[in-house]
């Protein structure tokens, strides 16, 4: 082959390799006449609840917090696109979408439920069952005709956790405990990032051959609502036959976002509500604990 030749054919190798379409890390399908939506789920700036001693760190790689991510996007109050990823899959962290040029709401979940939420409605995002741990980025974006998106996202915690500690042992005659409570939202305004309906919330904890004689430590969530006054609490011990074993009720259970509200004593020792036994509540903030005394 001719020196000219070989030249002219990595000229136009070179020619051929930028118009090639960026590497976004995922291949997504895009049709003609729309463009990419990237978001890059990289670090949230939250403190982890399990973490109360790490009030200097303030980022978080989602993955190690979350195993499901959700992207909507919405027009008009419409929902036109929307995209998933699970622990696991490829590049987890990349959620793309295809969009005509315009401007849009999207919202990106992360969180560890089962099922993912429904996302019809941004103002009303519900979840079913056993909340998780949950994060919530939302924001205006506008897609340009002639270039695609790219979007790094950084995560908000949005939901209060009830952290329950027992100081007796779990009966042997015990086999669930019951958590009852209101005052909370199991609905997400993905908007202003509160709660929005007043959920009535139920949840049961299992307890294990290997929990039984032991201290044991359950941990409940809500979305907190602009106007809460704190949460109604009945926590139910239940025998292996479905009776109730012991009761106990908290009336008033503050609750905030990206705070850990902290139950410590004795569940399942002596009478049957909470009325019997002097609770401690111990607030987990961003950067220290704040301790909130209450005797009921």
């Amino acid at each position: 082959m001719k020196p000219l030749t070989c030249l002219s054919i990595f000229f136009v190798c070179l020619l051929f390799a930028s118009c090639q379409k960026v590497d976004f890390g995922e291949e997504t399908e895009v049709p003609e006449g729309k463009v990419l939506a990237k978001f890059q789920v990289g670090i949230y700036d939250m403190i982890p609840f399990d973490r109360v001693n790490a009030a200097k760190t303030r980022s978080e790689d989602i993955a190690s917090l979350c195993r499901h991510l959700d992207l909507a996007v919405y027009q008009g109050g419409e929902r036109v696109a929307k995209a998933s990823k699970d622990a696991g899959d490829k590049d987890f962290n990349t959620l793309s979408v295809a969009l005509a040029p315009g401007a849009y709401h999207a919202v990106i979940l992360a969180h560890n439920q089962d099922k993912s939420p429904t996302t019809t409605d941004a103002k009303k995002i519900t979840f079913s069952g056993d909340m998780s741990d949950t994060f919530l980025w939302s924001e205006d974006i506008t897609v340009s005709e002639d270039k695609d998106l790219e979007r790094e996202v950084v995560m908000h915690r949005a939901v209060a956790m009830v952290r329950i500690v027992t100081t007796d042992n779990v009966p042997e005659n015990v086999s669930a405990v019951q958590f009852y409570y209101t005052g909370g939202s199991s609905t997400l305004d993905a908007l202003s990032g509160e709660g929005c309906v007043n959920s009535r919330q139920t949840v049961k904890r299992t307890i294990t051959d290997d929990m039984r004689g032991k201290t044991a430590t359950f941990e409940i969530y809500t979305f907190p609502k602009s106007d809460s006054k704190g949460l109604k609490l009945v926590v139910t011990a239940i025998s292996p036959t479905g009776q109730t074993v012991y009761t106990r009720t908290f009336e008033v259970v503050p609750v905030a976002r990206n705070q850990i509200t902290q139950y410590k004593g004795a569940l399942f020792t002596n009478g049957t509500t909470e009325s019997d036994a002097s609770s401690k509540f111990c607030v987990i903030t961003n950067d220290a604990w704040t301790t909130l005394d209450k005797t009921f």
